[in-house]
C-alpha cells in the first residue's frame, strides 16, 4: 500500500511542479488563456490525486493500528 500512496503522491507533486511553472509564466502574461486552461486542467488532475492519497493513508493507519493492537495485547 505504501508504494501505491507514494505513486499518487509523486504524480501529484509532479503535476504541482508543472502547474506552478505554468502559473509563473501566466502571471507575467494573464491574457494567455491557453495557459489558464492548462493550469485548470492540471488543477483538476491534482484534485483527483488527493482522495487516493488520503484513502491510502487511512488504510495504512488502520493497518498500523491493527498491528499494534495484536502486539500489545498480553495474556
Amino acid at each position: 500500500m505504501v508504494a501505491v500512496a507514494s505513486l499518487w503522491k509523486k504524480k501529484r507533486d509532479d503535476l504541482k511542479a508543472r502547474r506552478n511553472s505554468l502559473f509563473e509564466t501566466y502571471s507575467k502574461d494573464p491574457q494567455n488563456f491557453h495557459l489558464a486552461r492548462e493550469i485548470k486542467d492540471l488543477d483538476d488532475e491534482i484534485a483527483e490525486c488527493t482522495p487516493h492519497i488520503e484513502q491510502e493513508r487511512r488504510a495504512e493507519q488502520r493497518a498500523a493500528s491493527s498491528a499494534s493492537k495484536l502486539v500489545t495485547a498480553p495474556k
